[in-house]
C-alpha cells in the first residue's frame, strides 16, 4: 500500500438505513392516504333495518381500528384511528347511538397504538373487554334501562364487531401482497371486495347536481372488477355491493339486481373488447330502467357517467389488474418469465462458449505470428552454432574471433546467406586467413539444410494453426448466429391454448396435453399429446376441425403428422398455420458419358419453419469422388437447417469444412440454394460458384446469375443471395452447369432462357425430361459433364 494515503478504518456498518427504508415502505404516503380515507368513509356505514328492529348499527369503524392490533407501525393505526373518529363526527345528528361508537373508538384507539405489544389472543380479549365496558359505561349515563338490558345489548354490538374486525384485517393483509407472486384464492378476492364495498357504500347519500357520487362509484368499481375478472367475479362483487349499500338504503333487492347484473353482462362481454362491452353495459342497465317499477334511486345520466370513465380509463389498467388478480393469469406470466429466465441462463452461457472459442482462435493466430519476433535470434544462433563446430579446435580463433570479431562475423553472415540462396561463392576475408574452408563449407550446408527442414516443418506447423483459428473463429460465429436465433421471442399463447381446451372438451375429445406458441416468425404452433388412435386419424377428423373453429385460423398437420412414443404409446401431433403457397418439384439426371455415378446432388422438399427448399449441388469433375463431394455439402446443408440454424450459417460451416484439403487432388463443390417462403411468397436464392437459375413467369423468364468461386477455395464464403418474389403458376428452374455445356462448350444459357419462354409445358416432370433431352439434343448426343435439372412450380392454395 502506498506510504501516506489516507485510508478509512474499518467500521461496522448497522442495519439502521434498511430499517428506515423497510418503515418507509409500510407507511408509505400512499398507503396512510388509503387508510386514512378508508378509515373516513367506512365508519360512516350504517345498518338501517327497521323491519327487523335493527337501526344505527355503525360497527364497521371499531372494526377498521382493531384490525391494526400488534400492528409494527403505529403511524399506521393513529392515522387509521383519526379517520375513524371523523367519519363518525360526520354521523352526530343524522344516526342514533353515534356518540356509543365515538367513545369505543377513541378507547380501542388508545389501546391499540399502546407503545408495548401483546400477544394477539391476549390482545383480543382486552379489546373485547374494553369495547364492552365502555358500551355498558356509556348507557349507564346516557340512558334510563335496566342493567341486564345495557348489558345483553352492549354485548350484541360487540359480537357483531368481531367478524367485520376478521375480514378487514384479512382483507388489508391481503392488499399487503399486491405486486407479489402471490396467487390469491376465492376468499382473499371476496375479502378485499367487501372492504372496497364498504369503502364505497361509506359515501352516503352524496350528490352533485342530484347525481349520487356513490352510485357513479359502486357501478364503476363492479365493471372495472367484471372486466378484469370475468363474469363470475363481476356478478360476486355486485352481489356483496348491492348487499352493503342496501343495508344502509332499506332497499337491499335492487341494489343486488342492479349491480350484480351490469357485472355479470361486463364479464360475459368482456372478450368483445372494451367498446362492445361498454355498449352491452348501457344496454343492459336501460332494460333495467325500463322494468324496473322502482328505479328512483339510480339515474340514467349516472348510468352514463360510469360508462365515459369505463372507456377513458387505458386498457392497460385493466391487463394490469387482471394479471395481478386473475391466478391463471399470473400463473401463466410466471410461468413465461421463469423460462426467459432459464433461456436467458442458457444464452449467456453459449455467449461464454463463444467467447471461449473466440480468445482460443486469436490466440493461435497470434502463436503464428509470433515466429516472426524469432527471426533476429535466429540468424545469430546460426552464425554461433557454425562457430561452434568449426572454429572450437582451430589454432587461429584468437585471431578471428577476438581481433577480428566484426569481420569474421560479418563473413560467417555472408557465408550462410550464400548457401541459403545456392550460390557456391566464399567470402573474400574468409578465403584469404580461413585454415578449415572445406569443413566451414560442410558445416554450412549442413547446419543450412537442417534449419531449412525446420523451418519447412515450423511453417506447417504455422499454417495448421491459423488453418485450426479460423475454423474455431467459424464455430464461434456459428454459435452466435444460433445465439441470435434462440433469443429470438418465443411467445407462450396461453390464451389460445384455454380457448382450445375448453373446446375440446366441450366435444368430448381426450387430451393429455397442449402446447401452444408463436414462433419466431410469429406464426402459430399447436402441439398436441393425446393417446395413439392406432390409425383412426382422430387429429385430422376430430381435433383440427375442432381447433380451426374455436380460434378462428385454418391450420393444417404439419411436420411429419403424428409420432408415437412407444414407450408411452402416446401420440404427438404438430398442428401449424396452413401456409399459402404450395411447391412441387422434380428433377431429371445424366451421368456424363462413361460414368456410371452423376457427380451432381440435389434435394427439395419443405423445412419446418414454414419453408421450401431445393438443394442442387455439382461436384468439380464426375464420377464418385464428385458425388462425394457434392453430397456431403447437400446433407450438411439439410442437416443444418434442419435443426434451425439460418441457411447462411449452414453454408460458411460447410465451406469452412470443404476447406480442410490435406491432398492437391482433392475436388471442390458448387451450391445452388433456393428457399421459398410459403406463407408470403419471397423466395431467397444463394449460389456459391452455381450457373444460372430461371424463374418462368407466364411468358416471361427471369435470370438469377452469379460470380461466385465454389466450396473451399476461401476461407470465407463467397456467396451471392438474390431475393425474388413468386405467385400463383411461377415456374423455378435450378440446373448444373452440364446442361449448359453445349457441343462447343460455352456454357451459354441463351437456348435455356428461349426455351422456357417459348415452351407451353407448365408440368415439373414433363418440362424436367422436356430440358434434360434439349439439352442432349445441343451437346450432340454426347453428354460432356453430369447434368441435373431440378424444376418447382409455386401453387396458390387460398
Amino acid at each position: 500500500m502506498q506510504y501516506g494515503v489516507d485510508v478509512t478504518t474499518y467500521k461496522r456498518i448497522s442495519d439502521r438505513k434498511k430499517d428506515k427504508k423497510e418503515l418507509k415502505i409500510i407507511g408509505s404516503p400512499y398507503r396512510l392516504l388509503f387508510n386514512f380515507i378508508g378509515a373516513f368513509l367506512i365508519s360512516r356505514v350504517t345498518i338501517n333495518a327497521n323491519g327487523a328492529g335493527i337501526d344505527g348499527l355503525s360497527p364497521f369503524g371499531i372494526a377498521f381500528i382493531l384490525s391494526f392490533l400488534n400492528k409494527e407501525s403505529k403511524k399506521e393505526g393513529i392515522v387509521a384511528a383519526v379517520g375513524v373518529l371523523l367519519g363518525y363526527a360526520t354521523l352526530l345528528g343524522s344516526a342514533p347511538n353515534v356518540g356509543i361508537y365515538i367513545l369505543s373508538a377513541a378507547i380501542i384507539s388508545i389501546f391499540t397504538n399502546l407503545p408495548f405489544k401483546l400477544k394477539e389472543k391476549v390482545s383480543l380479549i382486552m379489546s373485547f373487554s374494553i369495547l364492552m365496558l365502555s358500551m355498558i359505561f356509556y348507557r349507564a349515563f346516557s340512558s334510563n334501562i335496566s342493567l341486564w338490558i345495557n348489558i345483553v345489548t352492549s354485548l350484541v354490538q360487540c359480537v357483531v364487531v368481531y367478524p367485520i374486525y376478521y375480514i378487514i384485517k384479512y382483507a388489508l393483509t391481503c392488499l399487503d401482497d399486491i405486486k407479489t407472486n402471490h396467487f390469491f384464492t376465492s376468499e382473499e378476492l371476496i375479502a378485499m371486495a367487501l372492504l372496497f364495498c364498504l369503502i364505497i357504500s361509506g359515501i352516503g347519500s352524496v350528490a352533485i347536481f342530484g347525481i349520487s357520487i356513490r352510485n357513479v362509484v359502486a357501478l364503476f368499481f363492479v365493471i372495472i372488477i367484471a372486466f378484469s375478472l370475468g363474469s363470475s367475479v363481476g356478478a360476486a362483487a355486485g352481489v356483496a355491493m348491492g348487499i352493503i349499500v342496501g343495508l344502509s338504503t332499506n332497499n337491499m333487492m335492487l341494489y343486488i339486481s342492479v349491480y350484480s347484473i351490469c357485472g355479470l353482462m361486463v364479464g360475459i362481454f368482456k372478450d368483445t373488447g372494451k367498446w362492445f362491452t361498454m355498449l352491452a353495459y348501457i344496454v343492459v342497465y336501460f332494460v333495467l330502467s325500463m322494468y324496473s317499477k322502482k328505479f328512483d334511486d339510480f339515474k340514467v345520466i349516472e348510468a352514463l357517467i360510469v360508462a365515459v370513465l369505463f372507456s377513458v380509463v387505458p386498457l392497460k389498467f385493466y391487463n394490469k389488474l387482471s394479471l395481478e388478480l386473475d391466478n391463471e393469469r399470473k400463473q401463466d406470466t410466471l410461468g413465461d418469465l421463469h423460462f426467459c429466465k432459464i433461456k436467458e441462463e442458457f444464452t449467456n452461457r453459449l455467449v461464454d462458449f463463444t467467447d471461449i472459442l473466440s480468445t482460443i482462435s486469436v490466440t493461435l493466430s497470434n502463436l503464428v505470428d509470433n515466429d516472426r519476433l524469432l527471426l533476429k535470434n535466429k540468424s545469430s544462433a546460426l552464425i554461433e552454432n557454425l562457430a561452434d563446430r568449426v572454429c572450437s579446435s582451430c589454432d587461429m580463433r584468437y585471431t578471428c574471433w577476438k581481433r577480428e570479431l566484426h569481420t569474421t562475423y560479418n563473413s560467417f553472415s555472408e557465408l550462410i546467406r550464400s548457401n541459403q540462396e545456392g550460390k557456391s561463392s566464399f567470402p573474400l576475408e574468409l578465403d584469404k586467413k580461413c585454415i578449415k574452408k572445406y569443413a566451414l563449407v560442410k558445416n554450412t550446408e549442413e547446419i543450412v539444410g537442417n534449419y531449412v527442414q525446420d523451418e519447412m516443418l515450423k511453417r506447417r506447423l504455422g499454417e495448421g494453426r491459423k488453418l485450426l483459428a479460423g475454423h474455431i473463429n467459424n464455430m464461434a460465429v456459428t454459435i452466435g448466429e444460433l445465439i441470435d436465433d434462440f433469443s429470438k421471442d418465443i411467445v407462450i399463447c396461453n390464451d389460445v391454448e384455454r380457448t382450445i381446451k375448453r373446446a375440446l372438451n366441450k366435444e368430448s375429445i381426450k387430451y393429455d396435453d397442449i402446447l401452444c406458441y408463436n414462433d419466431k416468425n410469429g406464426r402459430l404452433n399447436i402441439k398436441v399429446t393425446m393417446d395413439s388412435c392406432g390409425g383412426g386419424q382422430i387429429c385430422i377428423k376430430d381435433v383440427l376441425p375442432v381447433i380451426n373453429k374455436s380460434i378462428g385460423k385454418t391450420m393444417s398437420i404439419g411436420g411429419d403428422g403424428c409420432s408415437i412414443d412407444p414407450n408411452t404409446n402416446k401420440c404427438s401431433v404438430y398442428i401449424e398455420e396452413t401456409p399459402k403457397y404450395h411447391v412441387s418439384s422434380y428433377a431429371a439426371i445424366a451421368c456424363k458419358d462413361g460414368e456410371k455415378y452423376t457427380g451432381d446432388s440435389y434435394s427439395y422438399g419443405k423445412t419446418q419453419d414454414g419453408n421450401y427448399m431445393v438443394l442442387v449441388s455439382d461436384g468439380m469433375g464426375s464420377g464418385p469422388e464428385a458425388g462425394a463431394e457434392s453430397k456431403a455439402a447437400v446433407e450438411l446443408i439439410e442437416k443444418f437447417t434442419q435443426v434451425g440454424f439460418s441457411e447462411l450459417t449452414a453454408i460458411n460451416t460447410v465451406n469452412s469444412i470443404m476447406s480442410m484439403k490435406f491432398s492437391e487432388d482433392e475436388k471442390f463443390a458448387t451450391l445452388d440454394l433456393q428457399n421459398i417462403d410459403l406463407y408470403t411468397g419471397n423466395a431467397k436464392f444463394m449460389k456459391v460458384g452455381a450457373v444460372e437459375s430461371f424463374i418462368k413467369k407466364g411468358e416471361k423468364v427471369e435470370l438469377v446469375k452469379s460470380k461466385t468461386l465454389p466450396f473451399g477455395i476461401l476461407d470465407t464464403t463467397d456467396v451471392d443471395i438474390v431475393e425474388k418474389k413468386v405467385s400463383n403458376g411461377d415456374l423455378i428452374v435450378t440446373i448444373s452447369d452440364g446442361i449448359l455445356y453445349g457441343k462447343d462448350g460455352d456454357g451459354s444459357c441463351q437456348w435455356l432462357t428461349e426455351f422456357l419462354r417459348t415452351t407451353n409445358n407448365k408440368n415439373p416432370k414433363e418440362l424436367s425430361l422436356e430440358i434434360l433431352d434439349k439439352a442432349k439434343e445441343i451437346s450432340g448426343a454426347k453428354i460432356k459433364d453430369d447434368m441435373t435439372v431440378v424444376v418447382s412450380k409455386v401453387f396458390a392454395i387460398y
